[in-house]
């Protein structure tokens, strides 16, 4: 009996330890699982394009401000909004604005923190020289390769609207800007609308372009290129947005004020000559200094084309609802480049 006793003394206080143990362990956890999430690694999710986010990428801007940031690069802008939806990554861009706006209206939590290019001649519609097309009015009847819930569909949709012919007068062709260049090479298409590097791939292999976003613009089409973050992860890392908006604003910076330098640590990095990325790296990269003026988020503007572009895509039956004006300035935060810009200059 007392050996029965003694065993059960012992089981008893090792159950004890056990229970013991495991509630200290789960507090453990819970605080290690609230300090990751308060500054943890940040998980960008990106594109490789001929701009000033690519110069960060390229110079390492990033990871001089944020040493633990994971850079995961991606096809599309659609592609980004998926992987922000999935919770999978924290930042988003540099990515256009209609995968934004298609972001924001689909629910898609997250806030517009700063433009990283004002989109001029590096997107656009591209027809091989053979093909009889001269003008968008050509277009009809044609198999058009795109990306969906790109800019360069909205881009499309606006030019087809511009010379009077609809979706419907003309057979898209769903596609990454990979996929059509591939298909570009084997014949399969005559013409497309896509963006660098794509557009002088496809220029340089027999196209000519037929217009660019810059001749959208004169009609009123404006696009941006933007950066976004989860709005909780926004909310628990205030200091880590502002540090990856210093990453951002030194690309835009080099550019500025070397844009030999800038331009060849694209060209290293996107794996192009020097002719290349002079030819594709053409818009215009606001600094951090500009992302106030009229021509950034100034007088509500980014806000406005945001929703000008959604009531485009409700109207072209690509979203069920538009939002209104509100919605897309509440979507908008430029408290952390403010934050940015204040520590830059003291720095």
């Amino acid at each position: 009996m007392k050996k029965w006793k003694s065993i059960l003394a012992i089981l008893t206080a090792v159950l004890t330890m056990v229970i013991l143990t495991a509630c200290g362990g789960g507090d453990a956890a819970s605080d290690a699982e609230q300090e990751e999430s308060a500054g943890g690694a940040a998980v960008f999710a990106t594109q490789d394009l001929s701009d000033c986010c690519t110069v960060s990428k390229a110079e390492g801007f990033f990871e001089e401000y944020m040493p633990d940031i994971d850079i995961e690069t991606f096809n599309a802008g659609r592609d980004i909004n998926n992987a922000l939806k999935a919770e999978s990554a924290d930042i988003g861009g540099a990515f256009g604005i209609v995968p934004v706006a298609v972001g924001l209206t689909s629910g898609i939590d997250y806030k517009v923190v700063y433009i990283a290019t004002r989109i001029q001649g590096t997107e656009g519609l591209v027809a091989k020289e053979d093909s009889g097309i001269e003008s968008v009015a050509d277009l009809k009847g044609k198999q058009i390769g795109y990306t969906s819930a790109s800019s360069g569909h909205y881009g499309l949709l606006c030019a087809l609207q511009d010379a009077g012919l609809t979706a419907d007068d003309v057979e898209l062709i769903d596609m990454d800007p990979d996929a059509i260049n591939s298909a570009w090479q084997r014949g399969d298409i005559d013409v497309a609308y896509t963006w660098n590097p794509t557009l002088i791939n496809l220029k340089n292999s027999g196209g000519k372009v037929i217009l660019t976003v810059e001749d959208l613009a004169k009609k009123g089409h404006a696009t941006y290129n933007f950066y976004v973050v989860r709005s909780d992860y926004a909310e628990a890392n205030p200091d880590q947005v502002v540090a990856f908006l210093k990453g951002v604003q030194k690309g835009a910076a080099l550019y500025k004020d070397d844009p030999d330098t800038a331009k060849a640590a694209a060209a290293d990095r996107l794996e192009l000559s020097v002719d290349e990325i002079n030819e594709q790296m053409t818009d215009i990269y606001p600094t951090i200094d500009e992302q106030m003026s009229d021509d950034c988020f100034g007088s509500d503007n980014a806000a406005k084309n945001l929703y000008e572009v959604a009531q485009f895509l409700k109207d072209a039956g690509q979203i069920d609802d538009a939002k209104d004006l509100e919605f897309f300035k509440n979507a908008i935060d430029t408290t952390y480049l403010e934050q940015a810009m204040q520590e830059l200059a003291e720095e």
